[in-house]
């Protein structure tokens, strides 16, 4: 089966919320002026602070329906989550009010090192954007997982990830992880889990599946025009992600080349670089070609 629909209207209904709350924050920072950012900003805190965590309480409660709703009387085979104690501080352990209150501070420093008026707020309006998605989200997978954790029907989950995403979510989409295994993510992250049962067995669309529904413009925004065509060629889609992740320029055959160590170990073990997919496709003579040295460094198997 593929993934539930109640999972997916939980992972709208979590977007949704992430995104209203912080909206409802973005109102009050477009109150403060650019002549009197921290005054203005201090009085309005503990308001802001109170709708994230109202946020993040609703993101709690909703994991909580959303376990009962899919899972029906497996749900209650173990301890139950208690929403409140997860409005109670960020998800990292930060005090939300401290979180919230660096936009001013970020703000202010463009301001003097000359942004204009409209750009400093701007930054501050970004950086508010970003912490205020990310805690609503990371509190409500948090919550999921501890509502996981204390089902004993619950033997695994595997990662939910929809389009748009970028490329890093996208080689861990339906991937499978122990129920007690952390779940990686980056700020503004979106994606979501399905818990597994011997009832539910989720299976949602993988790496593989995502790219092929991608449109050409998508593919070339998430993987580039080289990674694009080095996956369409057959590369595996991971290994031209997780190569951008260390990419490094060196001297080869008297030229300047874009090359990757992941993949061959640690530089000090002096292991020869692999070449990104762009040197790949810059050198290769024909598509044949390119297909030979996609396999000679590790994008094909």
């Amino acid at each position: 089966m593929g993934i539930s629909l109640r999972a997916r209207r939980h992972q709208i209904s979590r977007e949704e919320l992430s995104e209203a709350t912080a909206r409802a924050v973005l109102r009050e920072w477009a109150k403060v002026r650019p002549e009197h950012v921290a005054r203005d900003w201090a009085r309005l805190l503990p308001a802001v602070t109170a709708m994230v965590q109202r946020g993040q309480l609703h993101a709690a409660q909703q994991s909580h329906t959303f376990m009962r709703e899919l899972l029906g009387p497996e749900a209650v085979a173990g301890g139950q989550i208690v929403p409140e104690q997860f409005a109670s501080q960020t998800p990292d352990g930060r005090d939300a009010m401290k979180l919230l209150g660096q936009a001013a501070p970020r703000s202010i420093g463009a301001q003097r090192r000359g942004f204009s008026a409209k750009a400093a707020m701007a930054r501050g309006a970004a950086f508010l954007d970003m912490a205020v998605r990310t805690v609503i989200s990371d509190t409500g997978r948090q919550a999921d997982q501890a509502a996981m954790v204390a089902n004993r029907n619950v033997i695994a989950y595997v990662r939910v990830v929809e389009l748009p995403a970028c490329s890093r979510c996208i080689i861990l989409a339906g991937r499978e992880y122990g129920v007690s295994n952390g779940f990686l993510r980056h700020p503004r992250c979106d994606c979501t889990m399905e818990p597994v049962t011997r009832k539910n067995t989720p299976t949602p669309l993988d790496a593989t599946d995502l790219f092929e529904s991608m449109t050409p413009a998508q593919r070339r925004k998430v993987f580039g025009e080289a990674g694009t065509k080095a996956i369409e060629d057959g590369a595996n889609i991971a290994s031209v992600v997780n190569a951008r992740k260390a990419m490094a320029e060196v001297e080869m055959h008297g030229e300047t080349v874009h090359v990757t160590y992941a993949g061959t170990g640690s530089r000090k073990k002096k292991r020869p670089p692999r070449l990104m997919p762009e040197e790949i496709y810059r050198q290769a003579e024909s598509r044949e070609h390119a297909i030979r040295l996609l396999y000679k460094n590790g994008y094909l198997r």
